[in-house]
């Protein structure tokens, strides 16, 4: 692209005027006219003047654009208000009043070039600060245009109305231009100048969008310094720096020094967050092996108390054996004592009637011995009537129990339950015995209080009504006890009443159950099915560290109408066993050992389910969707099982869909459907299911106790009928009253012979009558002994009645011990759900039968020390959570007051569900959160350290390494000079940087790179890695700006090789110029244009695209260089490289160059009478198209005159000689 067009307005003191630009352009006129003021114009078109990168009146030595020592340096705002000499052509009036002024450059393809022409433009409104002693000129707005596809003139810029010609206000320009081109024509930039450069950059080379800032940056300053030759200082700096493009890897490097840091700020974090998770797991091993010693101590303390009642009772028992013992003995020594009195009463008797015999009184002796038979009879009649008085209670026994049953037989319940002995025959056979079966009229008590032998037909009479009693009651015992069929009615009652208990003991158990599940929903915790409990204890016992929780405690539905459809198609899976990833198959092992239906509980394929749920794809109708989690391998199991079941509104839609439910329990999935719902009392995802299912089982729960008290009293109901029946006993009485009656005739008879007995003398026995007075002294021994023994047993019993008295006081508080331990035990319940108390009861009971008391009571100090000890170590714990966590996690626990008791128990069970929340939060989520974000971190940190560092530095210096294999390709076909100078580059590797290089080179060539592996782990030489720790430390530095500024000078590929330029004459070897010292100005300067022009082609990117910047400009061109070197060096710039050049040179040396240009441009500064603002000079400039070919003609003329001059010269001096 070459500068077709250069417009002026208000530019300096240029006149308002538009420049035609050729492939050859000088500027000539003299010192002071203006050339460098249409210099710096192109220059700010180039520049934007932009800081940095532009330098005003570059010609001039030691020129800068920072003014030195109160040195003016040229503005902007100077050359808009036409500054020269300190005074200004347009200095605004009084008032100060801005001056607009524009600068337009029109670029044109060059043939070959496929990019539309261009125009750029820069206004600039300016003001004159008069305030001071110095008038300074001040940028007061500044406007950048681009218009792609059109060519502007001076008549954009001057307009002509009926008053005349204006310049347009700058305000103005661009909806002007916008009208006349259109928006799409017209890009604004307004005070951007960056964005200006990049844009003018990207549209010199036909794109259409932006280059880099700093290809953009790098362009501009590369064109700004070619307008003037300035001295090389070091040929390895000018070829880094002006031929090579300079790669801004700082952003980049920052950003993986940044991610580094991250990354091991995260590492930290992750670190400590472990740490935090170990304190808080320790934490917890206290709490619960604290909450397990506090129920072991109380299953202990029950244990003792009932080992202390039993063996009071034991010993109360044996005390009640012991007094029963003595009381028998005492009724046998008090039965033996009556028995020895009365032998010693017949043997007084005998001795009497011996000494009656002896005395020869016959009648006496036949007395005596009627007279022992009627005692006898009479003493029989005695057991036999006291016989009769048993019998009478047991007819009236079972008169009541016969009443009783007969009762409960009628109520409708047994009627239903018992209906086969509620039939007529059995309730009229008891109707008979409560109408028929009753003694009579008898007075037993008056019988047996009279002389029997007068009442006797009295019994005769009741005789025949008493039989007949008897035989019912006797029919209504075999009724019930008598075997038929082999079961009697007895038995089948008892099988009845066996039922009804089974019944009672199973609602029971299910009211325990209930009241257990309701105890755990009321403090938010869910009840799992028994064989999910037994494995979770299985898999606690055997493996600690997997940390087996159930899914249902980590979803939440967050929509409830959508609550009973997604647990109804989850099912069994609710309760699934979560565990950690590195223990999933030993825990499934585990579970596989189990007996019975122990062993169907779920363990969840952590990792797996992770891989999956990554690459699942989820629906915005997805359940998943309204579900919330609180462990993320719920979330990923959920969302990989689950994530493609979709919610539907009706079953017309669930019809056709794969996997699916609807609000109101219809599923579908594997091409059919199904009803999904489950009841309230079922529910376990999240709070308000909870919430849920404690209204429902209360509700279930009064049902129960409904039915377990009917139950209860059907049992007791049951219970009365069979102690009725049980208490039915066969008579004899009817018998035992016929006995009275016989008993009673005997005594009648022996009353008669008695009456009729004749006493007559007889012998009396004197053998006999010694040997009875020798029995009566043996029987009065027995009998004195059996006084005293009697004495013994009476001071004896009550010693026992003393001490069975305390022992039953002592029994009575063991109980209330038992029973306060009991109590103590049940409030465990209360805050710890999961203790089974019927469980440890039936233990507790079992193991005080066999328990030693010392050694228990040794076991149970160590229990409590131990409850010291944890509780310390549990409170260290949480201090030193509290130390290190994050505020939200703060565990509030109230230093122990000094108490082991159930408060400081209650408060332990609560601070244990807390630390399991936050370890859960902690370990589930934040720290899987952090792992992930971690590992996708170091993904970044690797792509941007491979892709962004390694590649870009690689690439770089194999890019560098061609750029200068290009350029020497293009300087190997030109010679220059008389010597016929060719010109080389070369570089070499720096030697500290080669190993970066290397490093680079390993990095980029690995075969694992495909495969995203982690830097950290990727294998390196020992030097290599070397290299990347130094890199690491270098991005973990914490003096950020030292270590930045490290890394960006070892991320400048510039610095890898240290460069060199060669000038090689031929037969000679090659000069380096970094050390040639010796040529003349000249042949200096020769090469320095040569090396800037590959600068040039360089930075406007001759080697990419087909469209590029061609156009360059030499300020005080070619100084120092004689005619055909600075010929040689125009050839080279415009006809090997294709340049348009615009050089300045004064008029008194461009002579010998007219034949090359093709434009020319003399500028002239003249007196004014006509002041312009301040000054009274005007600059004139005079254009002019070159005949070429007329002034090659010329000046060959010309020339030959000059030498045949010179000739002519020469010979007259040797004529003069």
């Amino acid at each position: 692209m070459f500068l077709k067009n250069i417009i002026f307005v208000n530019w300096g003191n240029i006149p308002n005027i538009e420049f035609a630009m050729g492939p050859v352009n000088l500027l000539s006129g003299g010192s002071g006219s203006g050339k460098t003021t249409v210099a710096d114009a192109i220059q700010t078109i180039m520049t934007a003047a932009h800081e940095n990168l532009f330098q005003y009146n570059p010609g001039q030595d030691e020129t800068t654009q920072r003014g030195r020592g109160g040195k003016r340096v040229r503005t902007l705002a100077s050359y808009i208000l036409g500054c020269d000499d300190g005074s200004y052509a347009r200095p605004g009036g009084i008032s100060g009043d801005a001056t607009d002024g524009y600068l337009g450059a029109v670029f044109h393809p060059t043939e070959g070039e496929s990019a539309e022409p261009f125009t750029a433009v820069i206004a600039v409104r300016a003001w004159l600060d008069q305030t001071g002693k110095q008038m300074v000129a001040r940028q007061e707005d500044q406007l950048f245009l681009i218009l792609p596809g059109e060519q502007l003139g001076l008549h954009h810029f001057i307009r002509e109305d009926k008053s005349g010609k204006y310049n347009v206000p700058m305000d103005k320009l661009t909806n002007l231009l916008i009208a006349e081109f259109g928006k799409r024509h017209v890009e604004k930039y307004d005070n951007k100048k960056r964005a200006y450069l990049r844009r003018l950059y990207a549209i010199l080379q036909g794109r259409t969008d932006s280059v880099s800032e700093q290809e953009a940056m790098h362009a501009a300053k590369t064109f700004s310094k070619f307008m003037a030759y300035k001295p090389v200082q070091s040929i390895d700096r000018f070829v880094s720096e002006e031929i090579l493009e300079k790669k801004d890897l700082g952003e980049a490097i920052r950003s993986i020094s940044s991610q580094l840091k991250t990354i091991h700020a995260m590492e930290r974090d992750a670190g400590q967050l472990v740490e935090s998770i170990k304190i808080l797991q320790q934490a917890e091993i206290h709490a619960k092996a604290y909450i397990d010693q506090w129920v072991e101590l109380n299953t202990l303390d029950y244990s003792l108390a009932m080992h202390a009642y039993k063996s009071r009772q034991g010993e109360y028992l044996q005390a009640t054996r012991t007094r029963q013992l003595y009381r028998t003995q005492l009724k046998e020594n008090e039965s033996e004592t009556t028995d020895v009195q009365l032998r010693i009463e017949q043997i007084h008797d005998q001795l009497v009637q011996l000494e009656a015999q002896r005395q020869g009184v016959l009648a006496l002796q036949q007395k005596d011995e009627l007279e022992t038979q009627l005692e006898q009879h009479k003493i029989l009649l005695v057991k036999t009537a006291q016989q009769l008085l048993q019998e009478d209670a047991q007819q009236e026994a079972n008169i009541q129990n016969i009443k009783m049953l007969s009762q409960e037989l009628k109520t409708p319940q047994l009627k239903q339950q018992l209906s086969q002995f509620s039939d007529l025959e059995s309730l009229n056979l008891l109707q008979d015995i409560l109408q028929h079966g009753q003694k009579g009229n008898i007075d037993l008590q008056a019988i047996l209080q009279k002389d029997l032998t007068n009442d006797l037909s009295s019994l005769e009479n009741h005789l025949d009504h008493i039989r007949h009693a008897q035989n019912l009651h006797n029919r209504c015992y075999q009724y019930w006890h008598q075997s038929e069929d082999g079961q009697s009615r007895f038995e089948q009652l008892s099988g009845e009443a066996h039922k009804v208990q089974v019944r009672y003991e199973t609602l029971s158990h299910r009211r325990k159950q209930k009241l257990h599940e309701i105890e755990r929903l009321q403090h938010h915790r869910v009840h799992y099915p028994a064989f999910v409990q037994r494995a979770l204890d299985a898999i606690v016992q055997a493996c600690p560290g997997a940390d087996p929780r159930v899914l249902c405690d980590h979803v939440e539905v967050k929509e409830a109408r959508w609550q009973m459809a997604i647990e109804g198609y989850m099912g069994g899976a609710r309760f699934s066993i979560l565990v950690d990833e590195a223990y999933e198959a030993e825990s499934m092992r585990i579970i596989r050992q189990l007996s019975g239906r122990d062993n169907k509980a779920r363990v969840i394929q952590g990792k797996k389910a992770r891989r999956d749920s990554e690459r699942a794809r989820q629906q915005t109708n997805s359940i998943t969707k309204v579900l919330e989690f609180t462990h993320t391998t719920a979330m990923h199991y959920v969302i990989a099982s689950y994530g493609s079941v979709l919610m539907v509104d009706t079953a017309e839609e669930l019809k056709n869909t794969g996997r699916g439910l609807t609000d109101d329990g219809m599923a579908a999935g594997n091409y059919s459907m199904w009803r999904c719902d489950i009841a309230d009392a079922d529910l376990v995802f999240g709070a308000d299911a909870r919430a849920r299912a404690l209204k429902a089982k209360q509700q279930e729960l009064d049902l129960l106790t409904e039915q377990w008290q009917l139950a209860n009293d059907q049992m007791q109901q049951l219970a009365r009928v069979q102690n009725s029946v049980r208490s039915l006993i066969k008579l004899s009485y009817a018998q035992t009253l016929s006995a009275i009656m016989v008993t009673q005739r005997d005594i009648q008879k022996l009353d008669s012979l008695l009456a009729q007995l004749d006493l007559s003398e007889h012998e009396e026995l004197e053998q006999k009558l010694a040997d009875l007075k020798h029995q009566e002294q043996a029987r009065q021994l027995q009998y004195d002994t059996l006084l005293k023994k009697s004495g013994e047993l009476v001071i004896q019993i009550r010693h026992i009645e003393k001490e069975c008295e305390t022992l039953a006081d002592l029994q009575d508080k063991t109980l209330q011990q038992v029973e306060q331990c009991e109590t103590n035990l049940r409030e465990v319940l209360s805050q710890w759900p999961e203790f089974d108390i019927e469980k440890k009861l039936d233990y507790a009971e079992h193991e005080s039968a066999q328990l030693n008391e010392q050694v228990s009571s040794n076991f149970r100090e160590q229990v409590l020390s131990s409850l010291h000890e944890l509780e310390r170590k549990m409170d260290k714990a949480i201090q030193q959570h509290n130390e290190h966590c994050m505020p939200a996690d703060t565990l509030i626990y109230e230093n122990y007051s000094g108490h082991y008791d159930p408060a400081l128990f209650a408060l332990i069970c609560n601070t244990q569900k807390q630390l399991d929340l936050i370890y859960n939060r902690l370990k589930n989520n934040i720290l899987v959160e952090k792992h992930e974000k971690l590992k996708q971190l170091k993904d970044s940190f690797n792509n941007a350290f491979v892709t962004h560092l390694c590649h870009t530095i690689h690439q770089a210096v194999s890019s560098g390494k061609r750029q200068i294999e290009l350029l020497n390709t293009e300087l190997q076909h030109h010679r220059f000079g008389a010597d016929q100078e060719s010109f080389r580059f070369a570089s070499q590797w720096m030697p500290e940087y080669r190993e970066y290089a290397r490093f680079f080179d390993e990095v980029i060539k690995q075969p694992t790179l495909s495969d995203e592996i982690n830097l950290f782990e990727m294998p390196l030489s020992q030097k290599s890695e070397k290299v990347r720790d130094q890199l690491m430390k270098m991005l973990l530095d914490e003096d950020e700006h030292k270590a930045l500024k490290e890394l960006e000078r070892i991320a400048d590929y510039r610095n890898y090789h240290r460069y060199e330029i060669y000038k090689e004459v031929e037969g000679k070897e090659p000069i380096a110029l970094s050390e040639y010292g010796t040529g003349s100005g000249g042949q200096l300067e020769t090469p320095a244009y040569i090396i800037r022009s590959a600068a040039i082609t360089s930075a406007f990117r001759f080697s990419e695209g087909s469209s590029h910047l061609r156009m360059v400009l030499v300020d005080e061109a070619f100084s120092k260089m004689d005619e055909s070197r600075s010929r040689e060096v125009i050839d080279y710039l415009t006809r090997s490289l294709g340049l348009q050049l615009i050089f300045i040179m004064p008029s008194s040396k461009s002579g010998p160059f007219m034949d090359l240009i093709s434009n020319e441009f003399v500028f002239a500064k003249c007196p004014d009478d006509n002041p312009r603002g301040q000054l009274k000079t005007r600059v004139w400039v005079d254009r002019k198209q070159c005949n070429q070919d007329k002034i090659k003609a010329l000046w060959a003329n010309h020339r030959r005159t000059e030498q045949y001059q010179a000739e002519m010269d020469f010979m007259k001096e040797f004529v003069d000689a």
